[in-house]
């Protein structure tokens, strides 16, 4: 049997612990943030589910999530899934994850509303 190991890829890129976002917003007003102002600082990688690794299936999920002033996520939202058991392996990691405080203009720290792409491929 070959041996299975998740590759996660953010929409944009993981590039080792900063998160490259492709659009974030805070309340209303749109907002785009950059590598860095939207910065990972615990990660946890998604279980690649048993059943998957068993039938060799790969594939991907997208996971919308908000990223409090606290730097906390909250409200992680299924957009986009080839698999449901993928879902909910992104679900319960993005939970565990906290960010760096992105902070406004104004000096304080903002909420801000992003995605992100796991990919989840068998590697020998």
């Amino acid at each position: 049997m070959k041996a299975l190991t998740l590759k996660v890829a953010v929409l944009a890129g993981l590039v080792g612990s900063s998160l490259i976002s492709i659009g974030a917003s805070a309340d209303t007003t749109e907002l785009y943030k950059s590598s860095k102002e939207l910065r990972a600082v615990e990660t946890s990688i998604p279980e690649y589910p048993r059943r998957a690794e068993l039938s060799g299936v790969e594939g991907y999920t997208v996971v919308e999530f908000t990223v409090m002033p606290d730097g906390t996520v909250s409200e992680p939202a299924i957009a986009e899934s080839s698999y449901r058991a993928f879902s909910r392996a992104a679900l319960a990691a993005i939970g565990d994850w906290k960010f760096e405080p992105v902070i406004a203009d104004a000096g304080e720290a903002v909420t801000v509303r992003t995605s992100m792409k796991f990919s989840f491929i068998g590697l020998e």
